[in-house]
């Protein structure tokens, strides 16, 4: 015998999908600022080691030459902005996946199922 899945239950699940999308959207982002982060914490080590008082910076194609502490100086203004990107993104993965267990359990709930979800 099969059980009709309720109108209320079919809208709590596509909710958990909305809500699993969201989730890989997120992880997405997160892992393409990392590697931004890395990228931008291996420059700056680059520039702390380098003697030189110029370097050399891509903008737009074109390589302009620069002073080596206006670099470094834009290099950890980028670190701090990513790292805090990072933050907000981990606390909204947080958040989805605490809002993703309400939704199971809810279900769980409503099709008599067991236990909920630890």
């Amino acid at each position: 015998m099969s059980r009709e899945i309720p109108p209320k239950v079919q809208q709590i699940l596509k909710q958990l999908n909305d809500m699993q999308k969201t989730y890989q959207n997120i992880s997405v982002q997160k892992q393409q600022i990392q590697i931004s982060l890395l990228e931008a914490k291996n420059a700056f080590d680059a520039m702390k080691n380098s003697e030189d008082e110029y370097v050399y910076r891509l903008v737009g194609g074109v390589f302009i030459k620069m002073k080596k502490n206006d670099v470094i100086s834009e290099l950890e203004e980028t670190i701090k902005l990513l790292e805090t990107r990072i933050k907000v993104l981990e606390e909204q993965e947080k958040k989805i996946i605490d809002d993703m267990k309400k939704a199971e359990d809810e279900i769980r709930k409503m099709m008599g199922g067991g236990p909920p979800a630890s």
